[in-house]
């Protein structure tokens, strides 16, 4: 095998880890939306069975296709990571081949929130993929050793995979490609004689929430300051938590809304405090707004301010809603694209310099 052609094996080899490095990342740093991803699919291929472990599974294979991909840019474990990567791609490429014949209404979810391709699109990326996959791998002999400088990148890059998913497992996600991204303005805060294009109305999310009586009460998330604590799954919700947080949220003189996914006829089995008062929502609207199961949202004229996990209630929230909102807002997105950032320079030196 001439030199050339070795080269642009390697080549071949390092695009496809990049692009499963990136895929399993973006899903890894989204667990919540992966899990969405996998019960999708559970529910497509009626693997019903598999809907209770979805996060389980997502995360999983999302791991394995960021290591395969680690393994792939650094060059460790060659016989097995081809063996793997090839198989893997092969098994998704019939999936969206499948996917693209029966045309459901369904995302592939290969790079989770934040890029959506058609079926056709995804099925052509697959096939390019596992042609370069082919080629790069094939046959599986005579791979070498890598030097031991890219085993130590590769093992450190793996820990920092692990590293990123206790992360967004325990926080929100650091990237955030849904429609209620930092510094988004609810529909409801728009004036009624604005013209509003289908382009715009993916800019402008709606939280379309009623109270019990039915009626529709988005304005008040869209007028002065309002933290919304969102709850998608009650039977799972931390209620003593949530009443304490409703309670000081009064206290700094923003509205609390606790934002519920169920019907008012369900609510008397959760042990509700009386002082809350319970507005009912969508589901997917909640899980999109705050990936956390009770986390908050702080609104200011419907504007999303900030928001944050369950867990992670601001120490002085008063002095955040006192604050100037045009200031704290820059402060958060700011600070989360140095995390990002910082994380990905990290990654990239890792692999290549090393």
């Amino acid at each position: 095998m001439s030199s050339t052609h070795q080269r642009l094996r390697r080549l071949a080899a390092v695009f496809v880890g990049i692009v499963f490095l990136v895929s399993g990342l973006l899903k890894l740093m989204d667990p919540v939306g992966t899990m969405l991803i996998v019960t999708e699919y559970a529910k497509f291929f009626h693997l019903h069975f598999l809907i209770g472990a979805a996060k389980v599974l997502g995360i999983l294979l999302s791991l394995l296709e960021a290591s395969l991909g680690i393994a792939l840019i650094t060059g460790v474990l060659r016989k097995f990571t081809a063996i793997c990567t090839t198989v893997m791609m092969a098994f998704f490429t019939i999936v969206t081949l499948f996917l693209w014949f029966a045309n459901p209404a369904m995302d592939c979810g290969c790079f989770g929130e934040a890029i959506h391709l058609t079926h056709l699109q995804s099925l052509v990326k697959n096939i390019i993929l596992l042609a370069l996959s082919v080629f790069a791998l094939t046959p599986f002999r005579d791979f070498g050793d890598p030097p031991v400088r890219k085993r130590i990148a590769a093992t450190l890059a793996f820990l920092s995979l692990l590293a990123a998913v206790l992360y967004s497992h325990r926080h929100l996600p650091l990237m955030d490609f849904t429609a209620f991204d930092w510094g988004c303005e609810l529909f409801a805060s728009l004036d009624e004689d604005a013209e509003i294009t289908p382009a715009d109305m993916k800019r402008y999310p709606i939280l379309s929430f009623r109270d019990a009586e039915g009626t529709y009460l988005d304005s008040l998330a869209a007028e002065g300051k309002a933290v919304v604590l969102s709850v998608y799954d009650p039977e799972k919700a931390p209620w003593e938590r949530l009443h304490q947080q409703y309670q000081e949220v009064w206290g700094t003189g923003a509205r609390p809304l606790l934002l519920v996914a169920s019907y008012p006829e369900e609510m008397d089995r959760f042990g509700i405090p009386a002082d809350m008062e319970v507005l009912y929502a969508d589901y997917k609207t909640l899980i999109t707004l705050n990936r956390s199961n009770g986390g908050g949202s702080f609104f200011n004229n419907g504007e999303l301010v900030n928001k944050w996990s369950s867990s992670d209630f601001p120490q002085d929230l008063a002095a955040d809603v006192a604050d100037d909102p045009v200031r704290l807002s820059t402060h958060y997105i700011v600070r989360r694209r140095i995390k990002v950032q910082g994380f990905g320079v990290y990654m990239a030196a890792l692999l290549i310099l090393l």
